[in-house]
C-alpha cells in the first residue's frame, strides 16, 4: 500500500462498485419516489427534498475529487 491507497482502484473493482454503487442509487431513487414533490418535507431533518439533495450533492463532490480521478485517468498532476 502507497500514500495513495485510499484512492487506488485496479480493473478487478470495477464490477464489484459498479454492483455496489447501482444499489446505492436504486435505494435513493426509491425514498425519492415517496415524495409528492421536491418541496415536500422529510421527516429526519426537518428540511425540504429539495433542500436535502442540494446539500448532499455539494457534499459529495468536492472540486478536489474530479483532479483526483481525472490524474488517475490521464497520468497528469493538476496544473
Amino acid at each position: 500500500m502507497g500514500p495513495e491507497w485510499d484512492i487506488d482502484a485496479d480493473a478487478t473493482m470495477v464490477e464489484e462498485s459498479t454492483a455496489a454503487w447501482e444499489r446505492e442509487r436504486q435505494a435513493a431513487d426509491e425514498r425519492i419516489a415517496q415524495h409528492a414533490s421536491l418541496d415536500s418535507v422529510g421527516a429526519g431533518n426537518g428540511y425540504s427534498l429539495r433542500w436535502t439533495l442540494q446539500k448532499a450533492s455539494r457534499r459529495v463532490r468536492p472540486p478536489q475529487h474530479a483532479d483526483l480521478i481525472r490524474e488517475r485517468i490521464d497520468g497528469q498532476p493538476s496544473e
